[in-house]
């Protein structure tokens, strides 16, 4: 079905006027850098790491890599200057040199909270110094404990971008050199300026992601005239009693066509979307200001604190109150992978492969580990 645009003055209707979708996706989500440095192995190796619910940045600097998943036809090669980014992760991959050893050489265990050293070295698990080495930039990204939403939720399991096809990504191939030269020689405030870089590349692969013409839901609406104008009105004041007539209304669409076109591009309906995007902004002001529940409430277009409550744990599966506890409860300072080093098994490494980084499900976070 396809839908015509047609003209609305849309009375009443607050101004979207600058509103720019992705930066308040981001911000809602507080993107922080976990852990970024860089790991050179000397082969035979195969790379395991422990299950994460982060967004993971690898940069090959040298040498190959070489990812196994269940999901996958065949292993995925990374050559010297692609990237790769896994926004979900799987319980069923890993990573090695192209010879695919029985068992993991080195695992890696995900930094704990409260873990930090104030400048990154290259990690060196090299068991022969005169062997080629396979170097990676390796970094750890997380985008807190909010319902992520469609257009997160609907990024590719993996994004591979070989070298040569960088240049379609604005600034992308610069902010990863620069990426590189860092961590191979670290200087003062690199753990900050290895968090920035990640963050901005993390951001250019999302604005790609955005300009994709794959057909498939998700961040692709950003660019759609015909519904963009609605995501950014409901990111604008999601307080305002929105209707999908008014949203219709401020597409210049029919109510059906606007209504069925959206469901299409962004993969639920306008409703179920408005609903994630008031979870979203709730769980920033719960974690981020002492503004009570009830203002909250209001502040995400809920006239009731009995139905925020209600849908909020539907959503969350907590109350805000506990929520707001729990979240403060939780220290998540940024760190690198120093502080946390990756160490040889002992003995065989385990009966699986460990998960690769993924996204978080909606869920009330977990307190302070005991």
């Amino acid at each position: 079905m396809t839908a015509t645009r047609r003209t609305s003055s849309r009375p009443g209707v607050p101004s979207a006027d600058g509103v720019d979708v992705l930066a308040s996706l981001l911000d809602t989500h507080g993107l922080t850098t976990v852990v970024c440095g860089r790991i050179d192995l000397t082969p035979p190796w195969r790379l395991e790491s422990a299950p994460t619910d982060l967004f993971s940045i690898l940069l090959q600097v040298s040498g190959q890599s070489h990812i196994e998943q269940k999901t996958l036809p065949e292993p995925l090669v990374i050559n010297a200057g692609d990237i790769l980014i896994r926004p979900r992760g799987k319980a069923d991959g890993y990573m090695h040199d192209g010879s695919n050893p029985p068992t993991a050489t080195w695992r890696l265990s995900v930094p704990a909270p409260g873990d930090r050293v104030p400048t990154p070295r290259p990690l060196r698990l090299a068991r022969d110094p005169g062997h080629p080495v396979s170097s990676v930039v390796s970094c750890l990204l997380r985008m807190g404990d909010a319902p992520r939403g469609p257009l997160l939720d609907s990024l590719p399991e993996l994004i591979h971008i070989p070298t040569g096809t960088t240049s379609r990504y604005t600034g992308l191939r610069q902010a990863a050199d620069v990426m590189i030269s860092e961590a191979a020689s670290p200087g003062p405030a690199s753990t900050r300026l290895m968090s920035r870089l990640a963050e901005i590349l993390l951001i250019l692969v999302l604005r790609q992601q955005a300009d994709e013409r794959s057909g498939h839901p998700g961040l692709r609406a950003l660019n759609d005239p015909l519904i963009a104008p609605a995501i950014r009105h409901m990111h604008a004041d999601p307080a305002y009693p929105w209707t999908v007539a008014a949203l219709a209304s401020a597409c210049g669409l029919s109510r059906s066509a606007f209504a069925d076109h959206f469901s299409e591009v962004v993969g639920i309906s306008p409703g179920a979307y408005l609903t994630e995007w008031r979870m979203a902004s709730a769980t920033k002001l719960l974690a981020t200001t002492y503004t009570t529940v009830d203002r909250v409430a209001a502040s995400v277009g809920y006239r009731s604190e009995a139905a925020f409550r209600r849908a909020f744990t539907t959503a969350l599966g907590c109350t805000p109150r506990e929520y707001r506890t729990r979240t403060r409860s939780k220290a998540l300072p940024r760190t690198d992978l120093r502080s946390r080093p990756v160490t040889a098994p002992s003995g065989p490494a385990g009966t699986g492969p460990a998960t690769a980084p993924g996204p978080s499900p909606a869920r009330c976070p977990a307190g302070n580990p005991p």
